[in-house]
């Protein structure tokens, strides 16, 4: 019997669509050693609950004004996001591409995070 693929889940800013367009890209945040953390979830309800208890505030569109070119405005403002299931390697990949220096586990308020340094 083949062993199934355990996924964690990515937000990513637009949709299918706006990926098309090369108008998507990935949820990361940048901490205040100007480092780069990609949030990982462990199930998509983690991932849409905090998209939408992050998302939805002036602060956060604020913040991800300041780091994404303008034609990846639109999705921002409104409020385009999507789930993406990955597989760990994929994850990997995603990692990558976005720069990140670490991964964060299901984020969660306050100081105690569960994170996977990528880069010393």
């Amino acid at each position: 019997m083949a062993e199934q693929e355990e996924y964690q889940y990515l937000l990513a800013m637009g949709t299918p669509a706006d990926w098309n367009a090369g108008k998507g890209s990935l949820y990361y945040i940048e901490d205040q050693n100007g480092e780069k953390a990609l949030p990982v979830f462990t199930t998509a309800e983690r991932a849409e609950e905090f998209a939408r208890t992050n998302f939805e505030s002036v602060e956060a569109h604020m913040q991800m004004f300041e780091s994404v070119p303008m034609s990846h405005i639109p999705p921002l403002t409104e409020g385009r996001f999507m789930v993406m299931p990955l597989g760990i390697e994929h994850v990997a990949k995603a990692a990558a591409m976005a720069d990140a220096d670490y991964l964060i586990r299901d984020p969660r308020p306050g100081d105690q995070q569960e994170i996977l340094r990528l880069k010393e």
